[in-house]
């Protein structure tokens, strides 16, 4: 049977909670130190099961902690450096049309065929709708059907109509 890896965790159990409080994304790689901190040398499998994290993930944390210490395992290593698609000049024109009452959209499609149409822009459905609720913070909810001429004086004079005596 092989003997567990043995790590000395350098870092105390309060330190290594309050980093815990301190980056909860980070929690799991940081409760593993504990549970090595406090019950000395555990096999992989147990980490496995007492974390419910991969075996891969594991090996990785280990040995991060063993080459580089504490602050390899808090490093964040999420995300790219993907462009957007969409342009400064495109954000301006969808901007301008969101705002605009008279010719808005009435669907996340139609602001994608828009997009496609007018700005040679091809995305998916899903990341036209995060893009605009990200940024522009516009759901596209249908209201009650109105007139675009209708007269807002003539509006006010029917809401007050005159009193009998």
């Amino acid at each position: 049977m092989l003997t567990p890896l043995e790590i000395t965790v350098k870092e105390s159990v309060k330190e290594l909670r309050s980093l815990q409080r301190k980056y909860p994304s980070r929690s799991k790689p940081l409760q593993m130190l504990i549970i090595l901190k406090e019950q000395g040398p555990v096999g992989k499998k147990a980490l496995v099961s007492l974390l419910s994290a991969g075996d891969r993930s594991i090996t990785k944390w280990r040995s991060q902690y063993l080459s580089n210490g504490i602050y390899a395992l808090l490093e964040e290593h999420r995300g790219g450096n993907k462009k957007s698609k969409i342009t400064e000049a495109v954000q301006v024109k969808l901007q301008a049309r969101l705002n605009d009452p008279k010719s808005g959209f009435r669907s996340f499609i139609e602001i994608q065929q828009w997009l496609l149409d007018e700005c040679n822009v091809d995305m998916e459905y899903q990341a036209v709708h995060k893009y605009v609720t990200r940024n522009y913070g516009a759901t596209l909810k249908v209201s009650r059907k109105s007139h675009v001429l209708k007269s807002t004086a003539d509006e006010v004079v029917f809401k007050n109509p005159p009193h009998k005596i």
